[in-house]
């Protein structure tokens, strides 16, 4: 099944823009937060190279890969 599946209709999810130069060129990427040690999603722009972390944006991990 492809990711569509899942969606109960209506338009589909508008792209992710960047939090610094409203870019849609957005990554997810699993990394480990210094200061709590634990691993976190985060989304990165390749445009401006700006990343933060993915719970900050909404959503879940699914809707971004």
């Amino acid at each position: 099944m492809g990711p569509d599946a899942y969606r109960s209709g209506g338009r589909p999810n508008p792209p992710v823009r960047c939090v610094k130069c409203k870019g849609v060129t957005v990554i997810t990427t699993h990394a480990r937060n210094p200061r709590t040690g634990s691993g976190e999603w985060r989304l990165t722009c390749l445009e401006c190279r700006v990343a933060w972390p993915m719970d900050q944006h909404g959503g879940e991990p699914d809707e971004y890969i």
